[in-house]
């Protein structure tokens, strides 16, 4: 029976674990994560965006980091609230021998009020996940009139933990009061965590196709390496410590690696160059890495996003949609997103952002986000961005930049 308890509760940290080819960019995060058709800077989003650039930029370097976490139920402190209670509890019993038998009646009655709270929190949290996800990334651009280059790196990935009540503990427990000897590691109860690793790393390139007195038209591609790392661990709930909560025991860690490819299109269009469309490709090698013993594979699929946006000097609204699904373990529905966003500048140096991300497919809550950048003389460029949304989702990215 436990282990139909486990796969539940994997494929329930699986379902908080909707994959995305992502990178934790603060412009496009607090643009409601839109990037596709923004300029060169974004172009570690889309490749073609390389040849966007003004006459007076040069070298450019970015460095990006966010995270997004959720724990509406209060699954991390509540496990260390158990481990401890557990701690006390199992000193309770086993020093019961040296109670005076007058004392032992009321010394039970608080041994099994112990008892009634341990089995409230496991209660509480049984099978609820506490989810959360990061990236960070650098990219150096290099953009010209003849053929727009530039590296980069990237990391991304999620978690998610989740405790796994089996209710014969309770029993357990009680009957360790009577025998007067109890080992908390006897428990079946658990702590779960399913998690995985995007890594790539490599070149971008980009390339105006079509410069016409009507619209420009460019391509780009993104040539990488990439590593997808898949972990899983389980540990009895007494030992819970979410500083000590490894994913990366090699027991417990699976990966793969390989080349990959995305590819990208960019045109604009109208008599001030207002209207911007894109198209972008992420993986178009599918590559999946497998937990055997769990019985869960992670699927990197191609994703097709496009991206349709307005700017003029001081406005920009832009919206993108997936066109296909995303990457997503195979057991499971993938999600498929829809954003939209506004950037606001002011006199150049300021920008203001607003977003709405929701996912088509119902998998993950709507995240609305907010952001504001500074750039003083266009040199220095400093981003943050603000995200939130059901289920207690909360996260943020923050972004520097210096062109040369």
């Amino acid at each position: 029976m436990k282990c139909t308890f486990n796969k539940i509760t994997l494929i329930l940290l699986a379902c908080s674990l909707p994959a995305q080819a992502d990178n934790f960019s603060a412009k496009r995060a607090g643009q409601g994560f839109t990037a596709i058709t923004q300029d060169f800077t974004a172009s570690i989003s889309n490749p073609a965006l390389l040849t966007k650039y003004d006459n007076d930029d040069d070298v450019y370097f970015a460095l990006n980091i966010g995270i997004l976490g959720a724990d509406e139920h209060d699954v991390i402190d509540t496990s260390e609230n158990i481990a401890d209670n557990l701690d006390t509890l199992e000193d309770g019993i086993n020093a019961i021998d040296e109670i005076p038998v007058g004392d032992l009646p009321e010394y039970v009655e608080q041994l099994n009020q112990q008892i009634d709270g341990i089995v409230n929190d496991l209660n509480t949290i049984d099978n609820k996940i506490v989810k959360g996800n990061g990236g960070i990334n650098a990219q150096i651009i290099v953009p010209n009139q003849y053929l727009s280059f530039g590296m980069f790196a990237n990391q991304y990935g999620r978690i998610g933990i989740a405790a796994d009540y089996d209710q014969n503990d309770e029993q357990i427990m009680r009957s360790a009061i009577l025998n007067g000897e109890f080992n908390a590691d006897e428990l079946q109860s658990q702590a779960l965590g399913v998690g995985y690793s995007v890594t790539e790393a490599g070149f971008m390139l980009g390339y105006q196709a079509i410069n016409h007195a009507n619209y420009e038209l460019s391509i780009g591609t993104k040539l990488k390496y990439q590593r997808l790392d898949l972990f899983y661990n389980r540990i009895n709930i007494a030992n819970f410590d979410d500083d000590e909560f490894d994913l990366t025991d090699d027991e417990y860690l699976t990966d793969d690696d390989g080349t990959n490819v995305d590819i990208g299109m960019y045109t604009v269009w109208g008599d001030e160059r207002q209207w911007h469309f894109a198209l972008v490709a992420n993986n178009l090698l599918d590559q999946q890495v497998s937990l055997i013993e769990q019985d869960l594979t992670f699927n990197l699929d191609t994703t097709i996003t496009a991206g349709l946006s307005y700017q003029n000097d001081w406005l920009t609204v832009a919206t993108e949609v997936d066109l296909t699904e995303r990457e997503h373990f195979k057991e499971l529905t993938a999600s498929k997103y829809a954003a939209i966003g506004i950037e606001l500048r002011v006199y150049e140096h300021m920008q203001f952002r607003l977003g709405l991300r929701n996912d088509l497919n119902d998998n993950e809550a709507d995240l609305y986000t907010a952001g504001i950048g500074i750039s003083p003389w266009d040199v220095v460029s400093i981003d943050i961005a603000a995200f939130t949304g059901d289920e207690d989702n909360i996260g943020g990215a923050l972004q520097l930049g210096v062109k040369i």
